[in-house]
């Protein structure tokens, strides 16, 4: 066997000595690294948890056939604009129903009582019970809300105004917002961020505070309530 020279044998102890010295550089950096994603991870996991201890979805059990036994008889007429006057007459006049109908809602879908859980509760009820029938006539007449709730369906304005209806009803701040060709609601929460959540009834796939992206390019007109 040939022997190595003493070169040869200097070499090969300088690659080990420099192995030695980096690979604990490399471990180290991706140790590092290893440790600051687990961290984010954990941060984002309490983070979500945090948030849905605190405000948990709502557990949507309440069909439309449930809260029309809270519906009167009577239950008036439609009103001849949408308003902010008429929209302000034909909340006040349908308050009492409204506000039984709300609490229902809420107060089955949320048993915690949190009042995020319950304000996403009652615009999941309009946005899934209540069917979007298209009005070629924007801006006609304004449903009534209880009249809403016994058809089962409504252009965006009605819509828009049953969801604030429910909304004010449990103390919340709502507006309507008015685009070119279609209408939608906000609502804000009381001790929550202080800002103004879209409820975008029509649309069957949007979650609380969603919107399609073409409204959220137009220019609106909102209406507080």
């Amino acid at each position: 066997m040939k022997r190595k020279s003493e070169q040869e044998i200097e070499e090969l102890d300088e690659l080990e000595d420099f192995d030695e010295t980096l690979a604990p550089q490399g471990r180290s950096t991706f140790v590092r690294f290893l440790a600051f994603f687990l961290i984010i991870c954990l941060v984002l996991l309490s983070l979500e948890g945090y948030t849905y201890l605190i405000h948990p979805e709502p557990d949507m059990k309440v069909t439309l056939a449930d809260v029309r036994s809270f519906l009167p008889n009577d239950s008036g007429q439609a009103f001849g604009s949408h308003s902010p006057d008429q929209v302000a007459k034909v909340l006040s006049e349908t308050e009492k129903p409204i506000k039984q109908i709300a609490n229902f809602i809420a107060s089955n879908a949320c048993k915690s009582g949190d009042n995020v859980c319950q304000s996403k509760a009652l615009f999941y009820f309009v946005r899934d019970q209540i069917t979007y029938v298209p009005d070629p006539q924007f801006h006609d007449e304004l449903e009534n809300p209880l009249v809403v709730l016994k058809t089962g369906g409504a252009d965006c304005e009605d819509m828009a105004v049953l969801v604030s209806a429910f909304e004010e009803a449990i103390g919340n701040d709502v507006r309507l917002v008015f685009i070119p060709g279609h209408a939608y609601a906000q609502v804000k929460i009381p001790n929550y961020w202080d800002k103004w959540y879209n409820m975008e009834t029509t649309c069957k796939t949007c979650k609380f505070n969603d919107i399609p992206t073409d409204n959220q390019l137009q220019p609106k007109d909102y209406v507080n309530l």
